[in-house]
Parts: structure tokens; C-alpha cells; sequence
């Protein structure tokens, strides 16, 4: 500077001596961009956690939805029907063998021989029926169709009566293995006996 004094018209001039130490800014930058990416990352995350929250705020509205139009009167009819049937079920399908077993047993019988009335009894494992029949033969014949059937075990034969007409009254009680005559793969139709 002049000091002559006055005014200085002139700027001084001075040069700036800066000197660089090799990794001063490096560790604040790499801050930096770590704090960018903590940021970044946060903001992604808040993102998707808005994303979920809208889903899942649709599924609620939808199960509001669903749960509005149900009906509970016919829900409740459908779960009482499927209890009913779970318990209907076994007693069809025993319904079923029984009709097959019993047509077994219809199978046996000649045809000479006429039935008056028949009850079966599950839990004696018994098949009662009262009968007419023309002669003893006819009847000696039966008693020899039902021991031809594994599942008859025993056959007692009742009292016979004359009756007026000519023809023989009788009663006849079978004992069934039950295991044997509900059993499906035996044979469903047996040679109907059809001598005289």
C-alpha cells in the first residue's frame, strides 16, 4: 500500500497459499452420503409401510364387506344340514347293505313259499318270519336253501300248522352272523332254489 496519503486506487494484492491435506473432506463426504442414504432408506421404508397400511386398509374394507353380506340364518341352515347328514350318512349306507342282505335271504327262498310277515332284529342278529308253504318237502327244501348261505348260522324252526286250505303254516327264526351278512363283497345274489 502507498502510503502517500491518499487513496488507493489500486487493490493489493495478495495470493492465497492453500495447502491440501491428502483425505481432510473425504470423511465428510462419505457422511454424507451416508446420512443421504439413511434418508433415502427411511423414506423408502415410510413408503412401504404406506403402501401395506392402504392394503391393508383394502382387505378390512373388503372382509366389512363380505361380512355384511352373509347371510347367518342360511349359514347356520348349511352347518345343521352337514351335522344331520355326518349322522344320516352311516345309517344310508347301512340301509343299503341291509337291503342287499335282505335280498339275499329273498333270494333263498322257493318260490312255493309264501310269507305271511318277517321282522329282523339287529341287535339279536335274528330274522323272524311267518310262512305258508304247500307240503313238509317244500319246507325241509327251505331250511337246506338257508344253510347254503355262510351267513345264516342257525335255523329253528317254529311251530307247523295244517290250516284248512291244504297249505302249512309255520314260523322259522335265522340267526345271522351279522359280520358275514352286512359284509359287502359277498355274492349280492344267490341261485334262487326253485326245486319242488
Amino acid at each position: 500500500m502507498d502510503s502517500n496519503g491518499g487513496l488507493q486506487l489500486l487493490p493489493e494484492t495478495r495470493k492465497k497459499i492453500e495447502v491440501k491435506i491428502p483425505g481432510q473432506n473425504r470423511l465428510t463426504t462419505f457422511s454424507f452420503i451416508f446420512l443421504a442414504l439413511i434418508l433415502a432408506l427411511y423414506g423408502g421404508l415410510m413408503l412401504y409401510q404406506g403402501m401395506l397400511s392402504s392394503d391393508l386398509d383394502e382387505i378390512e374394507r373388503q372382509l366389512v364387506d363380505i361380512e355384511k353380506g352373509r347371510d347367518k340364518k342360511e349359514e347356520k341352515k348349511m352347518l345343521d344340514l352337514h351335522n344331520t347328514l355326518s349322522i344320516i350318512r352311516p345309517l344310508l349306507e347301512s340301509h343299503v347293505v341291509w337291503s342287499e342282505g335282505l335280498t339275499r335271504i329273498q333270494n333263498l327262498v322257493n318260490p312255493q313259499v309264501q310269507f305271511d310277515s318277517l321282522s329282523a332284529k339287529i341287535d339279536r342278529e335274528e330274522y323272524i318270519f311267518k310262512a305258508y308253504a304247500p307240503n313238509y318237502a317244500v319246507i325241509a327244501k327251505q331250511i337246506a336253501a338257508f344253510y347254503t348261505d355262510p351267513a345264516i348260522v342257525d335255523i329253528n324252526l317254529g311251530k307247523v300248522t295244517s290250516l284248512p286250505a291244504g297249505k302249512l303254516e309255520f314260523n322259522m327264526l335265522l340267526n345271522l352272523d351279522i359280520d358275514q351278512f352286512l359284509r359287502k363283497n359277498l355274492p349280492k345274489k344267490v341261485e334262487r332254489n326253485t326245486d319242488e
